[in-house]
């Protein structure tokens, strides 16, 4: 029986083993299918994900002294300082300072030495910025400090100003302005969390700075210390240029050329009317205003040369000078050194300004005799309008309120209520005060040793117009206000380098910004 029955046995074994690949073929394949979708659900998710707005609001890319910023938030100190960086490079026209605005920021090499891309560098830029503030955010948490009314009222009108701006722009929501700006991400809500952040980081930091105090000895003291940085110095000056033929005049004998003629220029000076005259007949650096060669500088911002000679102890008006720069020689005629020993002043105005006209609306431009007489009526409408505003002023009495009425109707001036306190003879400017500056005219009258709160003159300047102006009253002295804001600078600083500051992390999250 047994022999009858081994071939169909081995048959038998033969088709199942068969069987048994074609199933465990199957399943392999089913099991590459599966993995394949699997792989393919997998990407569709992480595509989703990387693009969901949500995901990309909430989920933390980095993280900094325990607080957690979003893709939307961390897109927003990204784009914030690339906004500010092409405002700064701009200025210079200079097409290898700025991205191409065509490509993405990270497939563009920004310093080739390192091989950081753009988006490293404005990376880097962010997480900076982000992480000061989140010092002074946690250091201002730590000590209690809340925005008062006062202050979320401010942020619910710049959100107010947002909405304007987006309305008057085109756009569909404030939203989508949000993102145009700011990412693709950002929203109101996040917006207003971010504004909340940094408003709070920065009001807490000015208090800080407020809250240093000084003694007027300690002021005087600094100010003295610093002194020939300090002052101010007065001074004109006129530039000889160093003539190169087209052949290429040898530099040496080109600058030695300059300098002869500037000191044949200097030698026929005696007065300050006569280097105004001498300057003019330059012409290509200068124009015809007296002001055009008078020059008023800091000693901190004096270039080397003309700091040595400016600041010798025997200086006196009148002195004269010639300092060959290389490609050709300046005229330097001193008038003064200023000690700032004086108080600002501060004034209200109600400018009434001449009507442009335009010369190239006529056939023959600026000779054009229509041109002329349209000058000519322009003035003489001016001159009528600034005794008419100056006739009802009087009959009102005079007074700063009087002024404010006349302004809504006359008044050219764009300065909220035509106001300009801490008016000094230079402007000075830092990182958190600035003062003000006004044409000579006015700066002779505000500061001619005589004047009253009260005060009112109605004075014509050729830059601008008449101007007729009510004096408010005296400020600070002004070397007192420089070494302060010197002192109050220092000490803020300080301050916030030694804040504690936590270093970015960053997460894998990282995948979700857009550059």
């Amino acid at each position: 029986m047994s022999g009858m029955f081994e071939p169909k046995n081995d048959k038998a074994n033969r088709k199942n083993e068969q069987t048994q690949k074609e199933l465990k073929a199957k399943r392999k394949k089913k099991i590459i299918t599966i993995s394949v979708i699997t792989v393919l659900v997998l990407v569709a998710t992480v595509a989703i994900l990387l693009n969901s707005s949500f995901i990309r609001r909430t989920i933390p890319v980095v993280t900094i002294d325990g607080r957690g910023f979003s893709a939307a938030e961390f897109e927003y100190f990204f784009n914030s300082e690339y906004a500010e960086y092409l405002e700064f490079a701009s200025q210079f026209q200079d097409a290898s300072m700025l991205p191409d605005d065509t490509q993405l920021l990270s497939a563009q090499i920004q310093n080739p030495d390192t091989g950081e891309t753009w988006a490293d560098f404005f990376s880097s830029m962010a997480l900076a910025s982000m992480t000061e503030i989140t010092s002074l955010y946690n250091n201002a948490r730590d000590a209690g400090f809340r925005l008062s009314e006062e202050h979320m009222t401010e942020i619910d009108e710049e959100l107010a100003l947002i909405a304007f701006q987006a309305e008057i722009s085109g756009f569909p929501s404030t939203n989508m302005f949000l993102q145009r700006m700011f990412g693709n991400s950002i929203n109101e809500s996040v917006y207003r969390n971010i504004l909340e952040f940094v408003t709070t980081a920065r009001i807490y930091s000015e208090h800080v700075r407020e809250s240093f105090e000084y003694t007027t000895d300690a002021l005087a003291a600094h100010y003295n210390e610093s002194k020939d940085d300090l002052d101010v110095f007065n001074f004109r000056m006129m530039y000889v240029d160093a003539e190169f033929n087209e052949d290429g005049l040898d530099e040496e004998a080109a600058a030695a050329d300059a300098y002869d003629r500037a000191i044949e220029i200097a030698d026929g000076i005696l007065s300050e009317e006569d280097f105004i005259m001498a300057a003019s007949g330059l012409g290509e650096h200068f124009f015809e205003p007296d002001e055009s060669t008078l020059y008023r500088v800091q000693g901190e911002s004096l270039e080397a040369e003309l700091r040595t000679w400016l600041l010798d102890d025997v200086r006196d008006y009148g002195d004269i000078t010639v300092i060959d720069s290389g490609l050709g020689s300046a005229v330097i005629f001193f008038i003064n050194r200023d000690d700032n020993n004086y108080r600002t002043v501060g004034m209200r105005q109600i400018l009434i300004s001449r009507e442009f006209i335009d010369p190239d609306e006529f056939p023959e431009g600026v000779v054009d005799p229509g041109y002329m007489e349209a000058l000519d009526q322009a003035e003489a409408a001016l001159h009528e309008t600034a005794e008419l505003v100056q006739t009802l002023f009087s009959a009102m009495g005079e007074t700063e309120d009087a002024l404010l009425e006349l302004m809504l109707e006359y008044s050219d001036d764009t300065t909220p209520g035509g106001y300009y306190p801490n008016i000094t003879k230079f402007q000075y400017q830092s990182n958190f005060i600035s003062t003000f500056r006004v044409v000579s005219a006015l700066e002779d009258w505000l500061f001619d040793g005589n004047r009253a709160v009260g005060d009112t003159e109605m004075i014509y300047t050729n830059e601008f117009g008449y101007h007729l102006v009510y004096f408010t009253g005296f400020g600070d002295i002004f070397f007192e206000l420089i070494a302060d804001d010197k002192m109050r600078t220092s000490d803020f600083f300080e301050w916030i380098d030694g804040l504690p500051k936590g270093e970015p992390v960053k997460h894998a999250s990282m995948i979700l910004v857009h550059f």
